[in-house]
């Protein structure tokens, strides 16, 4: 699934070829996705142009002159291309007309969706309402962690939760506490306040590349017509099981484990 560096990414994509864009047509191809699409989509954003398009968490929000609000969400498969003309591909939802382009959306495994709410619903919806702070943002700093973390649960499980901290999923969560030098299984209420602090600079700074990088491809993440994801060649943990440590020593190996019903990868020896 993308994580926050992956959605930044198609939201600058999306940001760099239609803010301030008229929407001229909207056609349903397939409204199947997690939630169909509802067919007055088609008629309540005809004529507006889009002012603002931002990301909260994994979550995409459009913002159109005074009327609705598309909320977006990519599942695991979803992504946004641009078309010139009318050449549709086997698993496309949704298409958006633009003066001179198309966006489409198209999702294989269609756990994504696009809903749409008025303005001031939107940050209310049952998606938005309970979701943490942004890991950039100044509300995600120490005061608020050290509150928020005198929990039984593991580190890592406490950083997926997006009650907890918004955008964080296994990919990340595994890099970053690796960075910090700390395990996954340590729990979050033992943390010292320099592990504390030590994984808030982690986060900002694993994701600030991430995000440099273009995100991370593992299976499916795809922007426009184009694959990309370069931040898969500066994982160090991800996906390593049984290679050596980068950090510590090629003999130390990573090790894969499951927790919550997730791949977590550490090396035991430098994170503790």
């Amino acid at each position: 699934m993308p994580e926050l560096p992956e959605v930044e990414v198609v939201k600058n994509f999306l940001n760099s070829n239609f803010n301030g864009k008229r929407i001229q047509k909207i056609k349903i191809l397939n409204k199947k996705l997690r939630y169909e699409i509802k067919t007055n989509i088609t008629k309540h954003f005809i004529n507006l142009i889009i002012t603002k398009i931002f990301r909260r968490g994994k979550y995409l929000i459009l913002l159109f002159e005074n009327k609705y609000t598309l909320l977006v969400h990519l599942g695991m498969t979803g992504y946004f291309r641009i078309i010139k003309e009318e050449n549709y591909m086997k698993h496309d939802h949704l298409v958006f007309y633009f003066e001179s382009k198309l966006l489409v959306y198209n999702d294989i495994r269609k756990f994504g969706f696009i809903k749409f709410y008025k303005p001031d619903e939107v940050l209310n919806s049952q998606h938005l309402v309970k979701i943490g702070p942004e890991p950039f943002s100044k509300e995600y700093d120490f005061d608020y962690f050290k509150l928020n973390s005198k929990k039984t649960t593991n580190i890592k499980n406490l950083l997926m939760n997006q009650n907890f901290v918004a955008g964080l999923g296994n990919i990340y969560c595994s890099e970053i506490l690796f960075d910090a030098k700390i395990s996954p299984k340590k729990r979050s209420k033992n943390l010292n306040n320099k592990q504390i602090k030590q994984i808030i600079k982690s986060t900002k700074k694993i994701l600030y590349k991430a995000v440099s990088f273009g995100g991370t491809t593992i299976k499916n993440f795809v922007v426009s017509n184009e694959k990309i994801g370069y931040f898969k060649n500066e994982l160090k943990v991800y996906g390593k099981e049984d290679t050596g440590c980068v950090r510590c020593s090629k003999i130390n190996k990573i090790k894969k484990i499951v927790q919550s019903g997730r791949s977590t990868f550490f090396c035991e020896n430098c994170q503790k």
